[in-house]
């Protein structure tokens, strides 16, 4: 099963780093890591793409859980960075 983002929804899957790097030591408390899973409005969001990892606020996801898998979507606006991880 394929779940799509709509408008300016972005579909994302929480990741953990697997060991301790800076990235780590850097990020506050209030904000998490995700992998980006589907985009809505593709024309306005360009700064994105789908598989970029990115940090957003802690407290604006949602979550939902779809035959056994959990998703987050939040809005574009709580997105703050985007990164590489060669860990994944």
């Amino acid at each position: 099963m394929k779940i799509t983002a709509l408008n300016n929804w972005i579909i994302l899957k929480k990741i953990k780093l697997k060991k301790k790097t800076n990235l780590i030591l850097k990020i506050k408390k209030s904000n998490q890591l995700g992998k980006v899973l589907s985009i809505g409005d593709k024309k306005k969001i360009k700064e994105i793409s789908e598989n970029d990892n990115v940090i957003y606020k802690k407290y604006s996801d949602n979550k939902v859980r779809i035959k056994g898998k959990n998703y987050i979507y939040i809005k574009y606006k709580n997105i703050v960075a985007k990164f590489k991880n060669n860990e994944q």
